[in-house]
């Protein structure tokens, strides 16, 4: 998912601009918010008390560190001789309770925790030159005790996770190259070589990947703009540029460890602040992505990572080849997060594997699917197709040969990015808005004779799109259909309107068939 220009086709559905903010949002902003958040009276702070009484924090070297919580005491677990701060604050921002100390403690907080009022605690740790600061929500209950506290996003992020599997072959699934996670192009291999020359431990070849990413790639803020142009977010592209906005980023650091033997996955999802994901409903209902980060599994373990949001650098200016970097300083506030931390800031749509989950459901009024673990869904039954809201974990598309779907309905594969082709059976008629919006890895879509329409910006987006054959059957294409595919050669019936005039970015090439 390309978050930044496809705002630019969102933009043209007239959508808000929040999710700009979210994919460039400064560590510096992110934090502050943290321990400035509002009274909440939408939701009920009861039901958000965790399950779970600790939590399981890692350092960059892989030395653990636990916080938990026992009765009244706040306790920490630390037997590496890492320093280790923690402070509470209230919704004021008023420090609650401090404690810093480079072995284990437990500090009393209760006294100074009202029940069924929200309150932050700031894990700060440092490691050699590595300084992180990680987020926990708590607060206390009726009976006395204290409790963490979960985001809105916490138990959904927990299904959302369950792909990140470490079996061996899921691990090696996580080390082969991808679309835009070229870990097998030269240039890639030789950079990974050069950062981790000399290191032993994935611990310590992630960090200086990390560390090169934030320190030097800039966020791109013209793309954020750029509604004319058409940006590569392909790790092999970007290694040379070193500017990117967050899936550019998140592709080249996965595509990096994977060449150095780390497993990683790109992931993505909807960024923002404690006020949006801690006792707020504004993301509960919502899977649109606007953000993307990346994973990375480190001795068996899954951890989350965010180099756009601990990058310092940015590209301003007016245009792709005349702006400018203006340097800041990086940070690891977002580097190897646990997912009740995570959670606080991030609403995880999906990783990009390989594999799937095996599911099945559902997609309409008289069709069904099934999702396999190689990553393959196939669709059975007729009528119009409508696949689920978040259902994208699948790469592979696959109609049963006695399937008659007639109608692929409007964003029904909008955000399936890793599907390559998809072959539509012969009793489609109608393709609705944004079926296909968005399928960044698509090459090859075969539409059959029959067709008839083919709604608003349904393939807009999908810039590896090479070919596609528009049968004589279709009568009506509407806006923006084939926008933003600059490789695509359109082959149209000759008097067929595609309404091109209108593209921000055109195809590669337009042949009228008489």
């Amino acid at each position: 998912m390309r978050f930044a220009v496809k705002l630019t086709g969102i933009r043209k559905f007239v959508a808000a601009t929040l999710a700009v903010v979210a994919c460039f949002m400064s560590p510096a902003s992110v934090l502050a918010d943290l321990s400035l958040t509002d009274s909440f009276d939408s939701l009920s702070i009861s039901d958000y008390y965790a399950d779970y009484s600790s939590v399981n924090f890692v350092t960059a070297k892989g030395n653990p560190i636990k916080v938990y919580i026992e009765g009244t005491a706040l306790g920490v677990e630390n037997t590496s001789g890492t320093s280790v701060k923690i402070t509470v604050f209230d919704n004021n921002n008023n420090v609650v309770s401090t404690n810093s100390n480079n072995v284990s403690f437990t500090i009393d907080i209760a006294d100074n925790i009202k029940p069924g009022v929200l309150y932050y605690l700031d894990m700060k740790y440092t490691e050699g030159d590595v300084q992180s600061i990680q987020e926990l929500a708590l607060t206390r209950k009726d009976s006395g005790d204290l409790t963490f506290v979960n985001s809105t996003s916490y138990d959904f992020n927990v299904e959302r996770c369950s792909e990140l599997w470490t079996d061996e072959q899921s691990l090696s699934e996580c080390l082969e190259p991808q679309n835009d996670v070229e870990c097998d192009a030269p240039q890639i291999v030789q950079t990974a070589a050069r950062l981790t020359e000399g290191l032993t431990s994935d611990w310590d070849k992630c960090l200086a990947i990390y560390t090169y990413m934030t320190t030097q790639f800039a966020y791109d803020y013209i793309q954020v703009d750029d509604d004319y142009y058409v940006y590569q977010d392909d790790a092999k592209s970007l290694i040379r540029r070193k500017i990117a906005i967050c899936e550019g980023l998140g592709n080249t650091f996965v595509a990096l460890c994977r060449a150095a033997g780390v497993p990683a996955a790109v992931s993505f999802g909807i960024g923002g602040d404690t006020t949006e994901l801690v006792l707020a409903d504004d993301y509960i209902n919502d899977e649109s992505p606007n953000h993307a980060w990346a994973c990375v599994c480190l001795d068996g373990t899954w951890y989350h990572v965010d180099p756009t949001w601990d990058g310092g650098n940015s590209y301003e200016g007016n245009s792709f080849g005349t702006g400018h970097i203006t340097y800041g300083s990086s940070g690891y506030n977002f580097y190897l997060m646990p997912l009740e931390s995570f959670s606080l800031t991030h609403k995880i749509c999906d990783a990009d594997t390989r594999h799937g989950i095996e599911s099945s459901g559902v997609c309409g009024e008289s069709a069904t699917y099934e999702i396999s673990r190689d990553g393959t869904i196939t669709i059975t039954g007729s009528g119009k197709l409508e696949l689920p809201e978040g259902l994208n974990g699948f790469w592979n598309v696959v109609f049963d040969e006695d399937c008659t779907i007639d109608i692929i309905g409007k964003n029904c594969f909008s955000d399936c990015d890793i599907i390559t082709s998809v072959i539509l059976p012969d009793t489609v008629t109608e393709i609705r808005a944004g079926a296909f919006e968005t399928c960044e890895d698509l090459e090859y879509i075969y539409l059959p004779e029959g067709l008839v329409s083919i709604g608003d910006g349904a393939f807009d987006y999908c810039d590896e799109l090479s070919y596609v054959y528009i049968p004589d059957s279709v009568t009506s294409v509407g806006e923006w259909a084939f926008d933003d595919c600059p490789r695509a050669i359109i082959s149209k019936p000759e008097g067929l309107d595609i309404n091109e005039d209108n593209y921000y970015v055109n195809p590669y090439m337009i042949i009228d068939r008489e």
